[in-house]
This record gives structure tokens, sequence and C-alpha cells, in this order.
């Protein structure tokens, strides 16, 4: 099995590289940072062949990305990604897609609360929360990847790419290891001195009711 990962600038320009590892690659899965909101985590367009894929539902993705876009310009590489996956369809190519990232509700929070920009000393990468969403997005994330390799894992000759950044791919090839928990949690929280997971979950509970509900169902 190949698989390569491919980074994307989530700035304001439009950015080409997983669009045009799409075409070099000819891959038969890609595996997508974008929201799951479902068990399975893959698209309806896994269903079908590759002459009979519902192309209308390319509209409506293509309308929904542009419409994000007016907020975050990046996300138009993202319409030329499935323009050249529509174009190995239309070669009689199938590329099946997975969504592994969290669900909507949780990925939001971040922007709401805006723990990805925060500045001064709890700035992104020091600040416990943006840290707990995180690790709650790559323990979904694990999973879902984990499935679909067990899925493929005895198909030869089969081309995956990893359209994630690359610090989740990094995160997430760690977890798929199964290191133990203790060690799991010193990768993630490890600066934080003398934080349990009892001590997380309650300042998790008093700072966000979704970052919670979330925690509680994952953390074991």
């Amino acid at each position: 099995m190949l698989i390569k990962q491919f980074n994307c600038i989530e700035g304001k320009n439009v950015d080409l590289r997983q669009a045009n590892a799409v075409l070099k690659y000819k891959p038969n899965i890609i595996i997508q940072e974008a929201p799951s909101n479902s068990k399975i985590s893959d698209s309806v367009f896994n269903k079908y062949s590759p002459a009979n894929k519902p192309l209308y539902e390319l509209k409506k993705i293509r309308a929904d990305l542009k419409h994000t876009a007016k907020k975050y310009p990046w996300v138009l590489s993202v319409i030329y990604v499935f323009e050249n996956i529509k174009k190995l369809w239309e070669s009689g190519h199938d590329v099946k897609i997975y969504n592994v990232d969290a669900p909507s509700e949780l990925l939001r929070q971040t922007l709401i609360n805006k723990w990805n920009v925060i500045k001064g000393p709890h700035r992104r990468g020091t600040h416990l929360i943006w840290w707990a969403y995180i690790y709650l997005r790559e323990l979904m994330m694990t999973k879902y990847v984990s499935k679909i390799l067990a899925k493929n894992k005895n198909k030869k000759d089969l081309t995956m790419l990893i359209f994630m950044q690359k610090f989740h791919w990094r995160n997430v090839q760690f977890q798929l290891l199964h290191p133990q928990k203790d060690i799991i949690w010193k990768y993630y929280f490890g600066k934080f001195k003398n934080l349990s997971p009892k001590d997380v979950e309650k300042i998790i509970k008093k700072e966000n009711p979704v970052l919670y509900k979330y925690w509680k169902e994952l953390v074991k």
C-alpha cells in the first residue's frame, strides 16, 4: 500500500498541492480532514461505481465551499481537489473518499472561542484547552483511519492519499502504534505538569460544554 500525505495551507490563497496529487498518484482512497457526522465516516460517493457517481452532490459541495470561502479563502483549494477526483471518475478510475475529522459541532468550538489564535503565554500550543480539543479530534481521526486501513489491508497495489495537516497525521500515526494510556497522556499533556486526566476533565467541564460532552464520550 502506497500512502502519501499532503498539507494544505489554511490561509488567503489557493493551495493546489492536494489537487495536483490526485492526478499525479491516481489514488484509490482519499482520507481527508473534513467533518464526519456518522460512525462510518465515508462519503455518499463511495456507494457508486465511477460511471454512476451522484454528481449533483458535487454541485452542492461546490456551492457550500464557495460560501465558506468568502470567510476562509483557502477552502477554494478543496474545489480543485473534487474537480480532479471527478476527472478520475470520468476516466473509469474509482476513488473512495473518507472524512475522518470530528463532527462540525466540535470543530466549530475553536472558531467560536478562538482557541487557535490565542495570544500571549497561553497561545496555541501551550494552551490546555486547545490541546484537549486537538486530542479529541485526533482520537476520532485515529479510530476512522484504523478502520479504513483494516478494511483495505489485503488489497494489493492500493494508493491512499492523506489530506490532513502534517501534525495531525504525525499524531495519528503515533496513536496507530497503540501506545499505553500513560504514554499517550504524556505525549499530549506532558508539558502541563501535575495534571491528571481527572484534573483536565474538571477544567474542561467548567470551560466548554461541547468539549466536555466529547471528552466524556471518548476519554476512558
